[in-house]
């Protein structure tokens, strides 16, 4: 687990360098080109020794996809926000999770369910994404710990079904932005279905339409204890 304070440490922590490719290019016009690789110790360069094929594959692979992906979540930068929770990122993946206060939220419905359009008051909520599907998750109180609970909607399992929402995705790369994105593409989906099994102990549609209907907020006791805590998000 990486927490706030060792986040923003990492963050703004000073860079040094670890490797360096060398390119040699012959004086003869067909003597071709040469590249090595040299690894660097305490600010000392190493013993060069020709670039592997693998390597190479990689750089070329990262090259490659901020050449063609320009909302890559993998450049993220910016202020780091107060509710995010953990972050991660590699070449070929990303990791975020945070959270919301307990909050009212506009919600929408297919026509089939029966349940009108409105705002109804939601519980705490985890959220996770690696850059191509979500997760959300309910707590109890206002700052999630380790114990987390099935969000009471329709649409989620343990992953979120993301169908009808039409978001498009950040020009500008921040922590803020992408959180953000998440959320809509959510709460901007019309929920349709059950994932799974019930999210909640009671009938979900009844419980939805009276919160709605009569403004009263989500009956905390029906809530159900998931699989998932708060440490496995960071992990998967």
């Amino acid at each position: 687990m990486t927490s706030m304070g060792s986040l923003s440490s990492i963050l703004n922590s000073k860079l040094e360098p670890t490797d360096a490719l060398v390119f040699y290019k012959s004086t003869l016009s067909n003597g071709g080109s040469y590249v090595e690789h040299r690894a660097i110790k305490n600010g000392v360069m190493g013993a060069g020794a020709p670039l592997e094929i693998d390597v190479l594959a990689k750089i070329m692979k990262t090259v490659d996809k901020f050449a063609h992906d320009t909302t890559s979540m993998v450049s993220l930068h910016g202020v780091i926000p107060e509710n995010l929770l953990y972050a991660s990122a590699s070449i070929d993946s990303y990791k975020m999770v945070w959270y919301r206060k307990p909050e009212k939220r506009m919600m929408y419905f297919v026509d089939t369910l029966g349940i009108p359009n409105g705002e109804m008051e939601i519980p705490g909520l985890v959220y996770s994404t690696d850059g191509r599907g979500l997760r959300v998750f309910a707590f109890k109180g206002s700052k999630p710990k380790k114990l987390l609970f099935y969000a009471p909607f329709f649409n989620v399992d343990d992953h979120v079904c993301l169908g009808s929402a039409k978001i498009a995705k950040p020009k500008v790369q921040t922590y803020q932005n992408w959180m953000q994105y998440w959320e809509d593409m959510f709460w901007k989906s019309e929920f349709a279905h059950i994932l799974g099994g019930n999210p909640v102990k009671g009938n979900l549609s009844i419980i939805t339409k009276e919160c709605i209907k009569e403004h009263k907020p989500f009956p905390m006791g029906q809530l159900k204890k998931s699989k998932f805590t708060l440490q496995r998000l960071y992990e998967i």
